[in-house]
């Protein structure tokens, strides 16, 4: 019964507050999006896990192609991984009815020569409109770390001990990066 209360909150959400997160095939934006998209399109400056750098969006095109630079070269994880962002995945999209807006983007992300340094298999973009100009977010699944965490659970004394009730927790760590535009 809770869970379905859950569900039905969350849908009601989303249809409060417009989104609507579209599955893409091919890496390609939909027509109805396409216009909206490209908007997007441009050269971001900021940095990626404390490294500066630019990050740009451009469209060849309705196939949205993002790439990373930094003075080292084009690998967003570091310059020996070779890793590469690739065709999108997922986007969000908020006041679908009104005037459409693209929140977030998930990209296919290969980690080629650092697969066993970070879990992520996407890389996310959020964008956000500020004072300072268009923001994209980037986020990126390092690590999931797992740790127990136990109560105590008083009993009923005089016949029913404590005892201990344990439940693993895992905690995702990110790498993070914010560009402006």
């Amino acid at each position: 019964m809770k869970l379905s209360k859950v569900l039905l909150s969350a849908l009601a959400l989303a249809f409060v507050a417009g989104c609507k997160t579209v599955d893409i095939k091919d890496g390609r934006v939909p027509t109805q999006y396409l216009s909206h998209a490209k908007k997007l399109a441009g050269t971001y400056k900021g940095e990626f896990n404390g490294v500066p750098g630019t990050l740009t969006i451009a469209f060849n095109g309705n196939k949205p192609v993002v790439t990373y630079q930094n003075r080292n070269g084009t690998d967003i994880l570091n310059n020996n991984c070779h890793s590469q962002i690739g065709d999108l995945l997922q986007v969000t999209v908020k006041n679908e009815k009104k005037k459409p807006e693209v929140s977030n983007a998930v990209f296919d992300f290969e980690a080629m020569g650092c697969a066993l340094l970070v879990r992520g298999r996407d890389i996310s973009l959020s964008f956000k409109e500020t004072d300072k100009g268009l923001r994209v977010s980037l986020t990126l699944l390092k690590d999931v770390y797992q740790r127990e965490v136990c109560r105590v659970i008083p009993g009923n004394p005089p016949h029913v001990p404590p005892s201990h009730q344990c439940t693993w927790q895992q905690d995702p760590i990110y790498l993070y990066g914010r560009f402006v535009r």
